[in-house]
Parts: C-alpha cells; sequence; structure tokens
C-alpha cells in the first residue's frame, strides 16, 4: 500500500490545457484540412467583401496584414485592399512581438517567423491610429466582439491604439456563438466571414465589441447582424 501512495503522490499530472488552447488547436487543424478549392472560394469572397467595405466606407487610409500560407484572404487579400485604398498600411513584425507599419508599395521582404513584410519607411507604433478602417487576422470571433487570435499579443496591443472600426476576417464556421476569453483580451467590432460556395458572398457580422458610428450603423448593418 505504501508504494502504491507514493506512486499517486509521485505521478505527473499532465499541464491542465485552457479553453483558449483547445480552440486554437481545432480552428488549426480544420483550416489545415480545408481543401484547396474550398479555400480559393473563400479566399477570394474575402478578398471582395473586405475591398467593397473599404469602398462603401470611403475609408482613404486602411491598415491590413499580409496572409499566412492557410489564413483567411490568402495571396487575394493585399492588391484587393491596394486597388480599393488610397492608402494601405501593413505590419513589420518587431523583436517584442509589437507591431510596426508601413505603407504598401508592392514590394516584400521575408521577416521574423517567415513573414513577409513590407519594405517601405518604418511608421512607428502608433501609425495605425491613423486608419480609417482596421482588418485584421484572427482564429475566431463572438457575437459579443470576443477575438481568438494566434496567441502572440501582438493585435491586442495593435486593438489599444484605434478608434476606427476593427474587422477580422475568417473563414467558414469561425464566427462562434462564444469564444473564450481572458480579462487583457481586446474585442472588435466585427468580422467578415468567408463563403464556401462559389456563387456566395462573404457575410459581414457586427458586433456588439464597440460602439459604431451612425455612418456604419446605417450603411452596412443588416438585421441578422449582432451588435
Amino acid at each position: 500500500m505504501r508504494c502504491c501512495h507514493k506512486f499517486r503522490r509521485n505521478r505527473v499530472v499532465p499541464p491542465r490545457v485552457s479553453p483558449k488552447s483547445e480552440l486554437r488547436a481545432h480552428i488549426r487543424s480544420v483550416r489545415r484540412a480545408m481543401p484547396d478549392l474550398e479555400r480559393t472560394t473563400a479566399d477570394r469572397s474575402l478578398a471582395a467583401a473586405a475591398s467593397d467595405l473599404v469602398r462603401q466606407a470611403g475609408a482613404r487610409t486602411v491598415s491590413a496584414y499580409v496572409p499566412l500560407a492557410g489564413e483567411p484572404g490568402g495571396g487575394e487579400l493585399v492588391p484587393a485592399l491596394a486597388g480599393a485604398a488610397e492608402r494601405l498600411l501593413l505590419p513589420v513584425l518587431l523583436d517584442d512581438n509589437d507591431l510596426d507599419w508601413a505603407e504598401h508599395d508592392g514590394s516584400f521582404a521575408p521577416g521574423r517567423f517567415g513573414l513577409l513584410q513590407p519594405t517601405g519607411p518604418r511608421l512607428g507604433r502608433e501609425a495605425v491610429a491613423g486608419a480609417d478602417l482596421v482588418l485584421l487576422p484572427g482564429l475566431a470571433v463572438s457575437p459579443d466582439g470576443t477575438r481568438l487570435g494566434q496567441g502572440g499579443g501582438s493585435y491586442d496591443r495593435v486593438l489599444q491604439r484605434v478608434e476606427a472600426p476593427t474587422v477580422v476576417l475568417l473563414y467558414p464556421g469561425e464566427f462562434l456563438a462564444d469564444v473564450p476569453s481572458e480579462p487583457h483580451d481586446q474585442h472588435v467590432c466585427g468580422a467578415i466571414e468567408a463563403s464556401a460556395e462559389r456563387y456566395e458572398t462573404a457575410h459581414v457580422h457586427w458586433t456588439k465589441g464597440c460602439s459604431m458610428t451612425q455612418h456604419w450603423h446605417s450603411k452596412y448593418r443588416s438585421a441578422n447582424d449582432g451588435g
């Protein structure tokens, strides 16, 4: 009996996995398994919806991101936004995982973790505060505006600096009824959820995550959206 009690006392207990980590792992797995044709269709619908939103809002300066392989928007996102906005700001990942910004001029260079980054002059971390619309990556968004990111904290810092509408691009099924959150998590105003169907457009969901100006409310909220 003593040996058994000793075994119980000394056994290794596996670390508890947080709900956020579990959801991240699940969504990453689903994204990896997405068929190429479905992903291409979804990326095309996101690029079209995002550029339409820029034009309809009259957003002159837009901040966005360069999608990684398998990340919503794909290779079509940046060219579509560059054609819709007068000025497109793209992120440069810093050593402390914060983001600097540079204006898109069509040229890129590899950065940390294999990220493609703009090669133009650095504008500073606060440059994003001048954007009229902020498009950002994420793994999931809920109707209350909770955003699940990759876990590095880069965009939580960005979200504290901006007052413009903040919108996350998502693949089908990633706008969820509930997303786990922690006190430091920053909320977003909306999400564009891609369509996996060839002839369907992406859907814009407005959330309760931030107050929207009357201009945005009147033009872009549909009756079935939250917020």
